[in-house]
């Protein structure tokens, strides 16, 4: 599963869940949709760990709107809650 947790935009990247707020996670299954419709950056990876920052998180929900975010739902909510609470996401894989 990759999991994806709340983070502020100044607060440092390198920084451990257990200090975050937990938003939800995806399968492999979603993750790879999420590639195929551009959402998630082909260079990134399932096992790996990045970030979006706050504005990242808007347009990728953005994107996510114009097409049919049936399969990406769960993270849809993720972005939603993040984007919500004016906030990026830090995503860990396990």
């Amino acid at each position: 599963m990759l999991d994806f947790y709340s983070i502020e935009d100044a607060q440092p990247k390198y920084v451990s869940p257990k200090q975050l707020t937990y938003l939800g996670g995806i399968e492999w299954a979603e993750f790879e949709t999420a590639q195929k419709a551009r959402i998630i950056e082909a260079h990134l990876d399932y096992y790996g760990d990045f970030s979006w920052s706050s504005e990242l998180v808007r347009r990728k929900l953005s994107a996510l709107a114009e097409l049919n975010p049936l399969p990406m739902g769960k993270l849809m909510a993720i972005l939603k809650k993040a984007a919500a609470a004016e906030r990026g996401v830090k995503a860990f894989g396990d």
